[in-house]
């Protein structure tokens, strides 16, 4: 029964748009594609938080996404998921514009209201994170505009010895890299240069100024070092990776320029780097039908990993989350202190104070 609900959902995200593998590098992205005019609207009138979440295929998986547990742990939010099957960051931000922005049934004025994007995207378009880093960067901008504030969450692990075109040797490496890139752009981990290579320069602030209040998340949240990844696989031979590496056109081309210590040095270190690999795979029992799309209890914690840190105002229960022991209620200010035990004895006529054994009293 398993395997026919595994591939009835596999089924789903092909028909629907995406790939078995999904990421692939690109000299250019895809022109986003024109959508409908938006219809929907938020109706839970009790609950003033109201939350977008924007992903690609992994958000929009069907069977309990973290976007459903987001809603049923936190009481105040309401939430409406935009995810969409093989969008890379460029389509996400169109797609943001489109359905949240521009959305006539949306009033992103009414002071009644908190709005928050909640995002996790970029994998479809991994193979060029710098392009990917200046889109969802322009995306963060054009929320915080709108009075829109964000919850970033970073990619989730993925990969597999299985994918050789994309993990095996240097190619992994690459992947790996590039990876880390977007994760670690939207973690605020790195600086402008860093993160967004040329297309720094587009920034207002310039390119070499650090980043503003407006270019990155309120709360971000980090899914590709969280217990998703398969911290404990073997790791890769490092002999093996060296003569990868060592094969690799591009590789050889990028340190050309170094001299013949220096380039041992970076064989060692990127042979070292490769051979962990498998340990920022997604956890085995936590895919679905491929490594890239976590199952329903991958989700599950997708969402409890990132419970903590969402904000107060969404009223969040956040599950295995350790109670704070409760301390002993104080005495009322007006109630009078209470007598020693000897000085109420005391009080006692001397043959209760013999039946309580303190004749001496």
């Amino acid at each position: 029964m398993r395997g026919v609900v595994v591939g009835l959902m596999a089924s789903w995200l092909w028909v629907t748009g995406a790939r078995a593998q999904e990421p692939e590098p690109a000299a250019a992205p895809a022109a986003p594609e024109v959508e409908p005019p938006p219809t929907w609207r938020f109706k839970q009138k009790d609950r003033p938080v109201k939350v977008v979440v924007l992903a690609g295929s992994i958000g929009a998986w069907p069977k309990q996404p973290y976007a459903e547990r987001l809603a049923a742990m936190c009481q105040n939010v309401e939430v409406r998921n935009l995810s969409k099957v093989g969008f890379g960051a460029l389509q996400l931000k169109q797609r943001f514009k489109q359905q949240f922005l521009e959305n006539p049934y949306v009033n992103l004025r009414d002071p009644e209201l908190e709005y928050w994007l909640v995002f996790q995207g970029g994998l479809n378009s991994v193979g060029t994170p710098e392009r990917t880093n200046h889109d969802i960067r322009e995306m963060f901008t054009l929320a915080h505009a709108r009075g829109i504030k964000v919850v970033a969450f970073s990619l989730t692990p993925w990969g597999d010895d299985s994918d050789p075109k994309r993990w095996a040797g240097a190619a992994g490496l690459r992947y790996l890299r590039a990876t880390r890139t977007v994760v670690d752009f939207v973690l605020g981990s790195l600086a402008p240069r860093e993160a967004l290579g040329d297309f720094a320069g587009k920034r207002a602030a310039g390119a070499d100024a650090p980043w503003q209040p407006d270019e990155l998340p309120e709360v971000a949240v980090d899914l590709y070092r969280s217990s998703l990844r398969n911290e404990a696989a073997p790791l890769r031979d490092v002999e093996v990776m060296r003569a990868a590496l060592t094969k690799d056109g591009l590789w050889k081309r990028q340190h050309a320029a170094l001299d013949e210590a220096a380039r041992d040095a970076a064989l060692a270190a990127d042979a070292a780097e490769a051979a962990e690999v498998p340990r920022w795979f997604l956890r085995t029992e936590l895919r679905s039908f491929d490594h890239i799309h976590p199952n329903a209890e991958g989700h599950r914690l997708i969402a409890e990993t990132a419970c903590p840190r969402l904000p107060a105002s969404w009223g969040c229960t956040c599950p295995n989350t350790p109670v704070a022991a409760e301390s002993p209620p104080e005495a009322p200010a007006s109630q009078p202190p209470r007598l020693p035990m000897t000085t109420l004895l005391l009080l006692y006529p001397h043959w209760l104070r013999v039946l309580l054994g303190a004749p001496h009293l």
